[in-house]
């Protein structure tokens, strides 16, 4: 059975992070962050139905919204446009901006490529729990088809013995039957000869 995703957010840059994650170690992964991002308390999970649904929808995929904003969290999530009149920012610092978007940009994609060899441990260590539990599943079927099969051998030897026990004590009464009729038949001539030697000496 896959294990059920929860959702995890966080801030990174410029950007608020949110993730649907087995865990929050592969959440971690997913972002490009150290696990312990958890422990120093600058990750969380959530139960935003809004962050909730947004994620579900894409497991595993790393979704984005400007820092601090409440929009919707979206796979490709850029920073807002500097309100008109606002003075443009230097040459130089222009180059930053384009560098920070570049290396952002990197980061956002190292962040998949995390997500989905998390998702990929993932279902590989499903698929080995999978393989081994039809494994002992085998096993125990195995162990009750041998009790089984010697259950019904000792059975066989029961009756057999039983049949042959039976047999015998058939052929005993009969032949007890037998010499009973032969004595009762015996003892009939005998009572016979004895009632006519008495007529006889009467005579």
């Amino acid at each position: 059975m896959a294990k059920k995703l929860k959702v995890y957010q966080t801030s990174i840059g410029f950007f608020d992070l949110a993730v649907a994650a087995p865990s929050m170690k592969a959440a971690a992964e997913a972002w490009g962050a150290d696990p312990d991002i958890f422990k120093r308390g600058f990750a969380k999970p959530t139960e935003d139905p809004k962050v909730v649904e947004a994620t579900m929808a894409a497991p595993g995929v790393v979704l984005r919204r400007p820092v601090g904003s409440h929009g919707k969290f979206t796979e490709k999530a850029v920073l807002p446009k500097a309100p008109e009149g606002v003075q443009r920012a230097p040459q130089g610092r222009g180059q930053r901006a384009d560098t920070s978007k570049h290396v952002d940009m990197k980061s956002d994609e190292k962040a998949k490529r995390n997500a989905a060899a998390a998702l990929e441990r993932e279902r590989k260590r499903e698929a080995l729990d999978r393989a081994k539990a039809e494994a002992r599943s085998e096993r125990a079927k195995k162990q009750r088809e041998r009790m089984i099969a010697k259950a019904n051998a000792a059975f066989a030897r029961a009756r057999s013995r039983h049949e042959s026990t039976t047999n015998s004590i058939r052929r005993r009464r009969e032949e007890l039957d037998k010499e009973e009729a032969n004595e009762s038949q015996r003892w009939e001539r005998e009572q016979q000869a004895h009632s006519d030697t008495l007529k006889e000496a009467g005579e």
